[in-house]
């Protein structure tokens, strides 16, 4: 089965839509979407005109067999992380301003309020968001694929932080393991192209094709959204575990 993987729309739905005629293209069976649909920041992005966080959301709903939240989508519908292990969020946490929540965080989470344009999202929209999962297992005929939007103990992204060395990824990969799974799949980094961490070290593909080996990984996949680094997704084979990065 060839799968294409998407992450990290940031409401850019010129790109996105590029994304989807690409995956026509190449004859996807499913299509997998690991969250931050929306999440348009102003000193990150540049196409304040076109950006339709509704109108994504739409084309996601009517084209993804599977979708996660991320730490963006969180803050949209005001719901905090159920799986994060890094924060306790009081119960009363939206209700909180600004200057509150960032001195109870003491500076290590996104508060979004400072840069962030509202999506506006329908109420229909909302709820349909506050249904999805922070993480889904993936089952194929031989291994077990973990899908989150970052990785654990952070899952959704929701603390600020973005890894690069491999020891980072240590205990992320022991839960892969405790999930039964040998390889996860996260968004979040914006990477350009594809990198993976191993236990013993990470590495770079780019856009190039890779085959996956018998041991775990995680791999990262880049960002839909038109920023820096160059935007693409990811095609994965679960026949032959091949996979390569797209770019839009």
């Amino acid at each position: 089965m060839k799968i294409a993987v998407i992450s990290d729309i940031h409401e850019d739905i010129v790109s996105l839509r590029q994304a989807m005629k690409k995956i026509e293209k190449n004859n996807c069976d499913e299509i997998i979407c690991l969250g931050d649909i929306s999440g348009f920041s102003v000193p990150y992005y540049t196409y304040i005109q076109s950006r339709n966080a509704h109108k994504c959301l739409s084309v996601i709903r009517a084209n993804c067999n599977i979708i996660i939240l991320g730490n963006h989508d969180l803050y949209a519908i005001r719901k905090v992380p159920e799986n994060d292990q890094v924060f306790d969020y009081p119960p009363n946490w939206y209700q909180l301003d600004y200057y509150e929540r960032l001195e109870m965080s003491s500076g290590m989470l996104w508060l979004y309020d400072d840069d962030e344009l509202n999506p506006l999202y329908s109420k229909n929209d909302i709820e349909f968001l506050s249904s999805l999962p922070e993480y889904h297992i993936l089952e194929t005929k031989t291994k077990n694929i973990l899908l989150s939007h970052y990785i654990y103990p952070n899952l959704t992204g929701s603390v600020k932080e973005f890894h690069t060395s491999n020891y980072d990824f240590l205990e992320h990969l022991e839960f892969i393991k405790s999930k039964e799974c040998l390889y996860s799949i996260v968004g979040h980094a914006h990477a350009e192209g594809i990198y993976m961490a191993t236990e013993q070290k990470i590495i770079q593909k780019g856009f190039k094709k890779h085959c996956l080996m018998a041991h775990n990984s995680c791999i990262v996949v880049p960002a839909i959204a038109d920023s820096v680094n160059k935007n693409g997704f990811l095609i994965f084979d679960t026949d032959n575990f091949e996979m390569k990065a797209i770019n839009i």
